[in-house]
């Protein structure tokens, strides 16, 4: 207990090398397995590095989002619109990116390519965590994360 306690207390000196300084609007399509399409809107908060390093100039971008899943769910047994909220992080380095999400339905870890963390293209997997999910299996989402970076 001392130990997690200790580990607790040295979390935000390990935040805290990234200044999330860019606020912004992310909108994004995703197909899931199940044939469901959603359109997902939220807000971000986002962080860019240009790459100014001494050695590599690589620029770097994160983001952490949060916002809805809107879609619908028209079968046979039921005609609903679906609602599901998710909070996620996402980083990328130069054109690649990787990031992870959690909704009341599904985790989902995924890969993809990035241009400066605006235009984003993913793929994943999602993993259930209920039966009957809308996000099951392979998923690819297509994002535009709008944010100012002062350029």
């Amino acid at each position: 207990m001392k130990k997690l306690l200790f580990l607790l207390l040295l979390l935000p000196l390990l935040g805290s090398a990234q200044d999330f300084e860019y606020f912004g609007v992310r909108a994004a399509f995703t197909h899931s397995n199940k044939s469901h399409n959603l359109g997902f809107i939220g807000a971000s908060l986002n962080s860019f590095d240009e790459g100014n390093g001494y050695f590599l100039a690589i620029p770097t971008a994160s983001t952490f989002y949060a916002g809805a899943h809107i879609g619908s769910n028209f079968d046979s047994t039921s005609n609903k619109v679906l609602i599901i909220p998710e909070i996620g992080f996402e980083t990328s380095i130069f054109i690649f990116g990787a990031g992870i999400s959690i909704n009341t339905q599904a985790i989902q870890p995924r890969i993809g390519l990035s241009i400066f963390n605006i235009h984003n293209a993913h793929i994943g997997y999602s993993i259930p965590l209920r039966e009957k999910a809308s996000f099951e299996g392979l998923t690819i989402t297509f994002t535009l994360n709008l944010f100012n970076l002062g350029l």
